[in-house]
């Protein structure tokens, strides 16, 4: 059951768009690695299943794709992140550092800068 009132699910998946079109603009390219894959997120008294069908995304020799967490006080983004192709097909991304859902467009490229930029190797 969506716990907020302040968002609905519907923002929040027009929130990832957003930041998938934000993850292109630094140079992220799709790939055809995204399959759909259960997302259950937690918090305390929290608790929400969907299913994820987001774009993973190539840049340099990392793999990115924008979830979600779900926080009592509001939803967080995250970006998971691969460093191998295998661990993508395995849905074995790792979370970076989640970030709230309604930052602005220039605090979002700002976390997604950095994650870009620590990601290259």
């Amino acid at each position: 059951m969506w716990p907020y009132r302040e968002v609905t699910r519907q923002q929040l998946e027009q929130k990832k768009d957003r930041v998938e079109r934000l993850l292109e603009r630094l140079g992220a390219v799709p790939t055809g690695l995204g399959q759909p894959h259960p997302v259950s997120c937690y918090g305390a008294g929290v608790e929400e299943r969907v299913l994820s069908e987001r774009t993973v995304y190539r840049h340099g020799r990392s793999f990115y794709r924008v979830d979600e967490v779900l926080f009592p006080q509001k939803p967080f983004l995250v970006i998971e992140c691969a460093d191998r192709e295998e661990d993508v097909r395995q849905n074995g991304m790792e979370d970076a550092e989640p970030f709230p859902w309604d930052l602005g467009e220039e605090e979002i490229l700002t976390e997604l800068r950095g994650l870009l930029e620590n990601g290259e190797t």
